[in-house]
C-alpha cells in the first residue's frame, strides 16, 4: 500500500491527520473521563451502602439481642418452670393455665416487634392460648419444618416462615422466630418457647431510604432469614444469586476487603454486605447496574456532547490550519510555474518569518541568482564568440598569405636567395600550423613546433642576439592545448621586455602533475610595473591595455574553455624580468564539439 502522504494533497493529508488525532485523543478523553466517573460513582455507592449497612446491623443486633434476653428471662422464670414441671390434670396446672398465657402475651403486648409468643410444652395436650400467645401442643412444633434445627441446639434463630399455630392473613403469618429450649432444674428438656419477630417490624428496621433496593439477611449458613423487597418483578430475588454467594464472598473475606462485588444475577449488578460482629448474620445490598449507572447516564450525555462539540470544533480547526499551511505552498507553486515558462522577474510576497519565509526568501534568492547568472553566461558568449572571430579572422589572413609566401618561396629559390627561402619556409610552416584545418585544439608537439619557427625568425631578425631555451618534456607532446598560446607570450617579451637590450635569453620550459600540466614563459627583460605584478584573472588582464591583447585573449580563451582555476598568472617587477605561468588541464585526445564551459 502506497503511503497517502505521497498520494494525497497536503491539505487533504494534514486535514485528515488533524481530524483524526483530535477525534481519536478527545474521545480517549470522553471515555476515560466517564470510565473514572462511574469507576468512582460505585465506589461511593459502596462506601456509602456498607455505612448504611453497618448501622442497620447495629438496629438488627440491637433488636435481636433483646429478643434473645426476654426468651431467656421467660425461659428461666420459675413459675413457667413450675407450670412444665405440673403434670396436665393437676390442680396446679389447671390453675396457672390463664396465668401463663398472660405472661406470654404480655410481651407481644409490650414489644413493637414481637408478633406473638409460644410455649410447645410437653406436659400439655390441649392448647391454651389468646390469639397467636399461648401453650400448645408439643406435636405440632414436631411436625413444623424447622423443628431439626432447634433439636440439637439449645437456642437457635429461625429464618423467614409461616407460623405453625393460627390462621393469619399471608402479609401477617410470615415470621422470623427465636426458639429456645426449657429445661428443669435437672436439666431436662421440658418444653421450647419461641418468640416470633413481625416481618414488617424487621423489614422496617433492614429498609434504607433507597426504595429500589433489594436487601437480604442470611445467617452464618448464607441461608435466608428475611428479605426486603417491595415485590416489584423487576428486582431480584434470592434465588437468582443464592448459587454465586459462596464463590463471590470467600473471594471477599481477607483483611481489607471491601465486602462488595459485581456479578451478572441474570442481570448485571452489585453485590455489597456486612456482617454481624455478633451473630455473623449478613445484611446484603443487591443494586442492579443499570440503577447505579442512572446517574453517569446523564454525565454519559453530557461527556457526548462536549465531544461532539470538540469534534465540530477540531473539524473547523483542521481546515483552517490546513488552509493557511496550504496557502504559501500554493502561491510558492505559482511562482514556480510561472518561472517554468522562462519568467525569472517573478517574485513571492513574503511576510513570513517561519519556514515558509526562509522557502519564500530562498526561492526569491535562487531567481535572482539565475538571472544574474544567464546574464554572465550571456555574456561569456558574447566574448567567447567574439574571441573566436578575431582567431577566425588571424586564421584567414595568414590563409591568404600562406598561398602567397608559398609563391614567393618558389620564387627565392630560383633567384638563389636560400637565407629568404629559409625564412619564407618558417612563416608558411607557421601560418599552416595556425590554420590546423579549423582545429581549435593541438598536440603540445604541434604547438612546440610553431614556436620553434616563431625564434627561428626571431634568431635571424636579431642576428642570434636573443637566446631561445625550449626544456619542454617529450612526455607532455602528445596532450592537446589551445593552439598559439605560447607564441604571444615569446613575442610579448622580445617586444616589451628586451626591445632596448642587445642581448637577452627567453626560457620556455614545461612540466606536469597528476591532473595539470604547466608552460612557463621568462626573460631577464625589463619587466613590467608594480600595478601589474602578480596578476591573474580577466579584471587583471584588463588592465594590461591594448599593447598587450594577445595575452589577454590567450587568458580569455582558456577561461572559457576550461574555466577557473585554469588561466595565466604574471609574475614581474621592474628591471627584473617577467615570468608567465599558464596552467591548464591534461587532455589526451581534442574534445569534440568544443564549447564553452564543456571542460570547466
Amino acid at each position: 500500500m502506497r503511503n497517502p502522504f505521497k498520494i494525497f494533497s497536503f491539505q487533504a493529508t494534514f486535514f485528515t491527520s488533524f481530524l483524526i488525532i483530535s477525534t481519536v485523543l478527545t474521545l480517549l478523553l470522553g471515555l476515560t473521563s466517564y470510565y473514572i466517573t462511574n469507576q468512582e460513582i460505585v465506589q461511593q455507592t459502596i462506601s456509602s451502602r456498607r455505612m448504611l449497612l453497618n448501622e442497620i446491623n447495629k438496629q438488627l443486633d440491637f433488636q435481636l439481642q433483646s429478643v434473645e434476653y426476654d426468651s431467656l428471662a421467660l425461659a428461666t422464670n420459675p413459675r413457667l418452670i413450675a407450670y412444665l414441671q405440673a403434670t396436665e390434670d393437676s390442680f396446679e396446672h389447671l390453675g396457672q393455665n390463664a396465668d401463663i398465657v398472660d405472661m406470654l402475651s404480655r410481651l407481644s403486648y409490650v414489644k413493637e416487634g414481637i408478633h406473638s409468643v409460644q410455649l410447645y410444652a410437653k406436659n400439655t395436650s390441649v392448647n391454651h392460648h389468646i390469639a397467636g400467645n399461648g401453650v400448645y401442643q408439643y406435636n405440632i412444633l414436631l411436625n413444623s419444618s424447622w423443628y431439626g434445627e432447634i433439636k440439637d441446639a439449645d437456642d437457635c434463630w429461625v429464618g423467614k416462615h409461616v407460623i405453625e399455630v393460627e390462621s393469619y392473613p399471608a402479609d401477617e403469618g410470615t415470621v422470623i422466630s427465636f426458639a429456645r429450649k426449657v429445661l428443669s432444674p435437672a436439666g431436662k428438656e421440658i418444653g421450647i418457647l419461641v418468640l416470633n419477630l413481625k416481618m414488617s417490624f424487621l423489614r422496617k428496621l433492614a429498609s434504607g431510604s433507597e426504595a429500589d433496593n433489594v436487601r437480604f439477611i442470611l445467617d452464618t449458613k448464607n441461608r435466608l432469614v428475611a428479605d426486603v423487597n417491595d415485590g416489584s418483578p423487576k428486582l431480584i430475588s434470592y434465588e437468582s444469586i443464592r448459587a454465586a454467594l459462596p464463590g463471590i464472598m470467600e473471594r471477599q473475606s481477607g483483611a481489607g476487603a471491601d465486602h462488595s462485588a459485581i456479578t451478572n444475577v441474570g442481570e448485571k449488578a452489585l453485590i455489597i454486605w456486612n456482617q454481624q460482629n455478633r451473630t455473623l448474620w449478613v445484611t446484603m445490598d443487591v443494586i442492579p447496574w443499570h440503577d447505579i449507572t442512572k446517574g453517569s447516564r446523564r454525565i454519559e450525555k453530557i461527556i457526548l456532547m462536549v465531544v461532539l462539540l470538540c469534534i465540530i470544533f477540531a473539524i473547523a480547526m483542521a481546515y483552517l490550519l490546513s488552509k493557511q499551511f496550504v496557502l504559501p505552498i500554493r502561491r510558492l507553486i505559482q511562482s514556480m510555474n510561472v518561472m517554468k515558462t522562462g519568467n525569472l522577474d517573478v517574485r513571492v510576497p513574503n511576510d513570513y518569518q517561519n519556514e515558509f519565509g526562509r522557502l519564500n526568501e530562498n526561492f526569491n534568492q535562487m531567481t535572482g541568482r539565475i538571472d544574474q547568472l544567464l546574464v554572465e553566461v550571456n555574456d561569456q558568449n558574447r566574448r567567447k564568440r567574439e574571441a573566436e572571430i578575431r582567431v577566425l579572422q588571424a586564421q584567414i589572413n595568414p590563409h591568404f598569405l600562406y598561398n602567397t609566401l608559398d609563391m614567393m618561396n618558389w620564387h627565392a629559390i630560383e633567384s638563389g636567395a636560400k637565407d629568404i627561402s629559409h625564412m619564407l619556409a618558417l612563416l608558411g610552416k607557421m601560418l599552416r600550423i595556425g590554420l590546423s584545418s579549423g582545429a581549435t585544439m593541438i598536440p603540445v608537439q604541434r604547438e612546440l613546433e610553431h614556436l620553434h619557427c616563431y625564434t627561428e625568425l626571431q634568431k635571424i631578425r636579431y642576428r642570434h642576439t636573443i637566446q631561445f631555451e625550449v626544456s619542454v618534456p617529450e612526455s607532455l607532446g602528445g596532450y592537446y592545448i589551445p593552439k598559439l598560446i605560447l607564441q604571444p607570450f615569446v613575442e610579448n617579451a622580445l617586444l616589451h621586455g628586451l626591445h632596448a637590450h642587445e642581448t637577452g635569453m627567453v626560457r620556455i620550459s614545461g612540466w606536469e602533475d597528476e591532473t595539470s600540466l604547466y608552460f612557463m614563459i621568462e626573460d631577464d627583460g625589463d619587466g613590467m610595473s608594480q600595478e601589474m605584478t602578480s596578476m591573474t584573472g580577466l579584471a587583471s588582464m584588463a588592465s594590461l591595455g591594448r599593447k598587450h591583447t594577445g595575452i589577454r585573449n590567450v587568458h580569455e580563451r582558456i577561461q572559457m574553455y576550461f574555466g577557473e582555476p585554469h588561466g595565466v598568472t604574471i609574475y614581474s617587477q621592474a628591471n627584473q624580468g617577467t615570468k608567465v605561468i599558464l596552467l591548464l588541464p591534461k587532455l589526451m585526445s581534442e574534445p569534440p564539439n568544443l564549447a564553452e564551459g564543456d571542460l570547466a
